[in-house]
């Protein structure tokens, strides 16, 4: 019998909720409904316009593997996460979803410098999402980080 019956590979993404307008992307220069990638820089530019609202966002960890993997767990079946989170808290955040879902992963004390992941989830008032995500670590994941026990 395997030790886990799913073995997830991928991103590391902490999914941040914000309730915003239409007038909000539309000065932020996002298209509603869409999901982009863009660099830390945009993403700092788009929390720091956010900044008052960010206190009541809602912080849960994201990507689709990620998702998956807790979907999967949350059914009964052994579950494994290969992924890279930075010593930070966006990385905390991430593995204390992953803990929280019964997930393994092989993150110890020892993290890595930089920035973990994460998607700023812009919501509407008629609940349109607008995904801006960083991939942060993510972006160097390889095959050194999958643990093959």
């Amino acid at each position: 019998m395997p030790k886990h019956f799913v073995y997830a590979i991928g991103a590391a993404l902490v999914d941040t909720e914000i309730s915003v307008s239409d007038h909000d992307l539309e000065q932020l220069g996002i298209e509603k409904g869409m999901m982009t990638l863009v660099d830390e820089a945009r993403q700092a530019e788009i929390t720091h316009y956010l900044a008052d609202r960010l206190s009541s966002a809602n912080h849960a960890c994201g990507g689709s593997a990620g998702n998956s993997v807790i979907a999967a767990s949350q059914f009964g079946a052994p579950t494994y996460m290969s992924c890279l989170v930075a010593n930070d808290t966006d990385g905390d955040i991430y593995l204390a979803d992953l803990e929280a879902s019964g997930v393994a992963h092989g993150f110890d004390d020892e993290r890595r410098a930089g920035t973990t992941g994460k998607c700023l989830v812009l919501i509407t008032p008629d609940a349109e999402r607008s995904m801006n995500t960083f991939l942060g670590l993510s972006e160097t994941l390889s095959i050194t980080e999958v643990n093959e026990s």
